[in-house]
């Protein structure tokens, strides 16, 4: 980043909800500082006196929120790193011009907002904890490239809002614990009822009917489905192409998928486990998180 033409940005954030002060005789305060030069941009937050919880029950993000084309527009930047003294703070780079990966620039947002997310109830709402408005220019003489219009966002809110209903019925199915290491570290459920998965697979038919079920789970950031199969090409749904892309083993088969005194072939039709697909639970997106 060339800091001779770097624009500079501060936005102090207010408080927006005393529950989640950490001393609720004084004041949350925030600030964000936001560097912009061309295509690189950096996103600096730090908060203070934001409450701190031992066990994890809630995390904080940073979430912009703006307007383009007269339609409202979100995009969870990041997670807050938090003290036990409720000191905490966030560094993120991007890119100034595609923020969100869709073509949401950084100046098509307007506002900044700290979030409280349960981990523990994945019905209950994003808690808006800090807040501040921001005004950012493109860049003088750029021209931003028109992008036809994306009806993506419409499926998107359709697969979440299939995961949201299936969140809201969680006491009526089984918990399991299909794993001994999860990557996903969510809580997990199985549902036998295969016409409730969210239409988001058609290649996941076959296996459903073989196995009778699937499972779906959650974390802070997503939902999960997990549709049973081998670790073999033929029982990845769609190949891979609609977000199967991760594969864990069920509990106490990890030894022998890790037995090399056995071909590999011989080993992946012999071990069983769940094709994982993960869905954003802010944007519903499919995503391809970092295990």
């Amino acid at each position: 980043m060339d800091y001779s033409n770097v624009e500079k940005s501060p936005v102090l954030l207010k408080e927006e909800n005393r529950q989640f002060a950490m001393d609720p005789g004084r004041q949350m305060r925030g600030y964000a500082k936001m560097e912009k030069d061309d295509d690189k941009g950096l996103i600096v937050v730090i908060v203070d006196n934001v409450k701190f919880f031992p066990k994890g029950e809630y995390v904080y993000k940073l979430i912009f929120a703006g307007t383009k084309n007269e339609k409202r527009q979100y995009h969870m930047v990041g997670n807050i790193s938090l003290s036990a003294y409720g000191k905490g703070e966030g560094s993120f780079r991007v890119n100034s011009h595609d923020l969100d990966g869709h073509g949401m620039a950084l100046w098509d947002f307007s506002t900044a907002i700290i979030a409280a997310v349960s981990t523990v109830n994945p019905k209950e709402s994003l808690h808006p904890v800090l807040k501040g408005n921001f005004s950012i220019s493109p860049e003088k003489g750029k021209k931003i490239q028109a992008t036809a219009k994306d009806y993506s966002p419409f499926y998107n809110k359709f697969v979440l809002d299939s995961c949201v209903s299936i969140a809201k019925m969680q006491k009526d199915f089984v918990d399991i614990f299909p794993f001994k290491k999860d990557f996903t570290e969510a809580q997990w459920k199985k549902i036998t009822d295969c016409t409730i998965l969210p239409m988001i697979s058609p290649g996941s038919k076959e296996a459903m009917t073989e196995y009778g079920h699937f499972i779906f789970g959650w974390n802070d950031s997503y939902y999960f489905i997990g549709i049973p199969g081998r670790f073999l090409q033929k029982e990845q749904p769609d190949k891979g192409t609609s977000g199967f892309v991760y594969w864990q083993p069920i509990a106490g088969m990890e030894d022998r998928e890790d037995d090399t005194a056995l071909p590999i072939e011989e080993r992946r039709k012999n071990t069983y486990g769940y094709w994982i697909a993960a869905i954003n639970r802010y944007n519903g997106r499919i995503e391809e998180v970092l295990t």
